[in-house]
């Protein structure tokens, strides 16, 4: 708000003057304001209370272990993890104890009054005279109310390699998961370099549209003092006040791009305050060999890796969906331990083998078996173009860097040109042997080439992220910010 009335008074000290004299004392009023505007912004921008400055390990650091995304694909390793404890242990014993308390509608009871006749005749042949209701002529075999308590074991022997599948599957999901965690990793160290050296490409260009600034300023001044001299035509004059215009309308677009850049940082890094960066835009990093960073992101890509390993779950899977038409052999033993109210067919233990085989289940086997089949083919599929992909993506990226460090050697060795150029057309002018449009041109070339470096290196780093990420090196690309950084 205060920059905005800065500007407001500056149009209307601009409109109010009157003559060669009066435009000269608006250029020095001008200048203030311009001058005070540009402190309040580096005053709001460089001492904001409660801002975090962070170097790019440190930012790194906070990104892998706050981002969202990365804590659930964490909490997803966790399950795949859970589920290969959980797989490994279906080849392991199982154990309950069993319990159950039973209330019968009327007593169990066996009718032996057969036998009771069948016994008094024969002690009546043997002269022995069996009084009648000696030999009871029921027996019960189970009360009403019963109790049961008994520990039980089961051992499966074989389950048609569905153990060793599920096994396999669950270790290959574990890889998988461990994969995409680095796959989600680096596409975020990626965008933090983007982000990151964004922001201080935005500082830097900051720093050069002031600088330009500054100088169309003195020359817009010059070009004032001159004209009211008599020495230049006006002309001259308003080409000078136009380009300070349009260089100071720039330096307003780089602030917000300043301020813009801090947010999606910020963002980026889950802040709750403005972060800004203490590591700057390093030197352009090194060259690489094309074939053999390709080889690299083949054997080491995060994306392939979980691929790859997808790839074996499925195949995996088929085992298991195969194993499901062959019997199922188990070792089982049981043992009563309350006995009290066992009967005579009871036993108080017993071990034996068992066996089952499903002969006919209306096709549902044959189905589970053909989409495994189908899912090993998907994922393969997607491997071999995944394949494709990242060798194109080593390509793109290579290119890109060589692109960004061709421009970088072509404005490094412009640069001291484009500055002399300035100094010997400002003093030209001042002798009245250039033209304003001379000077304006020269700092505006030197603009362009200071602007178009920092973008060359920021480019080089953002292709040297995404190739160090795609051959699974991201530690390395750290190491070598700080060094090139130091240098």
């Amino acid at each position: 708000m205060l920059c905005a009335r800065l500007r407001a008074l500056r149009v209307c000290q601009a409109e109010s003057a009157a003559g060669p004299f009066g435009r000269s004392s608006d250029a020095v009023l001008r200048s203030a304001f311009v001058g005070l505007a540009l402190v309040c912004a580096g005053v709001a921008q460089g001492s904001e209370p409660g801002t975090r400055s962070l170097d790019f390990r440190a930012a790194l650091q906070r990104l892998v272990s706050v981002n969202e995304t990365l804590q659930a694909s964490r909490a997803a390793v966790d399950q795949s993890r859970a589920e290969r404890a959980e797989a490994d242990a279906r080849g392991l014993p199982t154990i309950e104890l069993k319990s159950r308390y039973s209330h019968l509608n009327a007593p169990l009871e066996a009718d032996v009054g057969g036998v009771v006749d069948a016994i008094s005749v024969g002690f009546q042949q043997l002269g022995v005279d069996v009084p009648g209701g000696i030999l009871p002529r029921e027996y019960r075999i189970q009360d009403r109310n019963f109790v049961n308590l008994s520990l039980r074991a089961l051992q499966p022997v074989y389950l048609g390699g569905r153990i060793e599948a599920g096994r396999d599957a669950a270790r290959h999901g574990l890889a998988a998961s461990e994969a995409a965690v680095d796959r989600q990793s680096a596409e975020l160290e990626v965008s933090l370099v983007d982000r990151f050296f964004g922001q201080a490409l935005a500082s830097e260009s900051l720093e050069v549209r002031k600088r330009s600034a500054e100088s169309l300023r003195r020359h817009e001044f010059n070009a004032r003092r001159l004209e009211a001299e008599g020495q230049i035509a006006r002309v001259e004059r308003l080409r000078a006040s136009v380009a300070l215009a349009e260089a100071e309308n720039e330096l307003l677009v780089a602030q917000e791009q300043l301020a813009l850049s801090r947010a999606a940082l910020a963002a980026l890094l889950a802040s709750d305050r403005p972060v800004t960066t203490a590591t700057p835009i390093p030197a352009p990093p090194p060259s690489v060999e094309r074939d053999v960073w390709k080889a690299a992101a083949e054997d080491a890509n995060p994306a392939l890796r979980e691929a790859a390993q997808r790839l074996e779950q499925a195949r995996a899977g088929v085992r298991a969906a195969r194993g499901e038409s062959l019997p199922v052999v188990s070792l089982f033993g049981s043992r009563e331990l309350y006995t009290e109210d066992l009967t005579l067919v009871d036993p108080e233990w017993v071990v034996g083998v068992q066996a089952s085989w499903t002969l006919f289940d209306g096709g549902q086997r044959r189905a589970r078996t053909t989409r495994a089949e189908a899912r090993v083919s998907e994922v393969d599929r997607r491997l071999q173009a995944g394949r494709r992909d990242v060798a194109l993506l080593v390509d793109q990226q290579i290119d890109r860097l060589n692109g960004a460090l061709a421009r970088h050697r072509t404005l490094s060795a412009t640069a001291e040109l484009t500055d002399e150029s300035l100094r010997a057309q400002q003093r030209a002018f001042e002798e009245g042997f250039a033209t304003s449009m001379d000077v304006i041109e020269a700092e505006l070339a030197r603009s362009r080439v200071a602007l178009g470096e920092l973008a060359a290196r920021r480019d080089a780093w953002v292709a040297a992220a995404a190739l160090y990420t795609a051959a699974g090196r991201g530690e390395q690309l750290v190491d070598l910010i700080e060094q090139l950084a130091d240098d």
